[in-house]
């Protein structure tokens, strides 16, 4: 998960580990794409309105990086690059401020999406046995 606003980070990794998810958190771009370089993850979540960072960039390296991660787009300012951005290379979209029922559903539906990519046989052999939901800005 990544997100340069500490006291998100804090809530929505309190919130998704109590439902059973491992959570890593990154506060900036390039922590994140480190931590996806070096790990597997089924799922990242990012801020796109980072202050230091394009988050769509962000989105597309994490992408580029671990192809088989879904993505969840995050912002408090649904602009509609982002949006599009969203609807073309993601699995989900949260506009801040945001249930957290919806943060669950977003993330169930996201990994849904995910788990049917992984019926085929070219994707099943490269997704971790282990569920991962990286979260960060």
């Amino acid at each position: 998960m990544v997100d340069d606003e500490q006291i998100i980070l804090d809530l929505l990794r309190r919130v998704l580990s109590r439902e059973g998810y491992q959570v890593t958190t990154a506060r900036r771009a390039k922590d994140a794409v480190s931590e996806v370089s070096a790990g597997s993850y089924d799922l990242a979540i990012a801020d796109v309105d980072l202050r230091r960072s394009d988050g769509c960039e962000l989105m597309s390296l994490i992408g580029e990086t671990s192809p088989h991660t879904a993505l969840v787009v995050m912002t408090g300012n649904p602009e509609e690059r982002v949006v599009r951005y969203a609807r073309d290379h993601a699995q989900g979209l949260l506009s801040k401020p945001f249930a957290l029922e919806q943060l669950l559903a977003v993330v169930s539906g996201a990994l849904s999406e995910r788990a049917k990519d992984a019926a085929q046989p070219d994707v099943a052999s490269s997704l971790s046995p282990c569920l991962h939901v990286g979260i960060g800005a």
